[in-house]
């Protein structure tokens, strides 16, 4: 149980760095399609003029160049039934709660490193016992999605506000007295002699 645990949580990650970076392996743009459309059916990546006309959105795949396989879909989309994210409703595989909830994480990431930059840095520092390496961990993966750039080991800069669903998640997994968060106009380069 444990393992499969382990093998879920993997995959999902990938999946959400993936699709935060923009480098989009088949179960993140698979993903991705679940997210934009809803449901989708194993036809409509092996003949992308179904979702040509579609009125959800402007999709911005395109297999021109590269057409997945049928059976690379299929085993894709077998895996992400595997790990809970989809399950087949009538002729079309949606999302199912986790799914949901993945897909709402991304969408929520994807607004905070969209907006403009207010030309402020925010500086996060923490200080995470080692028996809760685990948690330390957690947060450094979630402000490296964040694009935040690690300057020490428990010291990370970035540019985009710490979403307020991270804030609760930190404050709810309770480090929040071993995480301090600054905003501060300039960074200084190392100062030499």
């Amino acid at each position: 149980m444990k393992n499969v645990m382990k093998s879920r949580s993997k995959f999902i990650e990938k999946i959400k760095r993936n699709i935060l970076s923009g480098a989009f392996d088949m179960a993140s743009l698979i993903f991705s399609f679940f997210m934009e459309f809803g449901g989708v059916t194993i036809e409509i990546f092996l003949k992308p003029s179904l979702y040509a006309d579609l009125p959800h959105g402007s999709c911005s795949f395109s297999f021109e160049n590269n057409k997945p396989k049928e059976v690379t879909i299929r085993q894709t989309i077998n895996r992400m039934q595997k790990h809970g994210l989809v399950k087949k409703e009538k002729e079309k595989y949606v999302l199912t709660l986790l799914g949901k909830s993945l897909a709402k994480y991304i969408l929520g990431r994807k607004k905070v490193l969209n907006k403009k930059w207010d030309g402020k840095y925010r500086v996060v520092i923490f200080d995470i016992p080692e028996k809760q390496s685990r948690l330390r961990n957690w947060l450094r993966e979630e402000l490296y999605l964040l694009k935040y750039s690690k300057l020490q080991n428990s010291v990370f800069v970035g540019k985009f506000s710490l979403p307020a669903d991270l804030i609760k998640e930190i404050r709810s997994k309770k480090i929040g007295k071993c995480v301090d968060y600054m905003l501060v106009e300039k960074i200084m380069s190392k100062i030499k002699k």
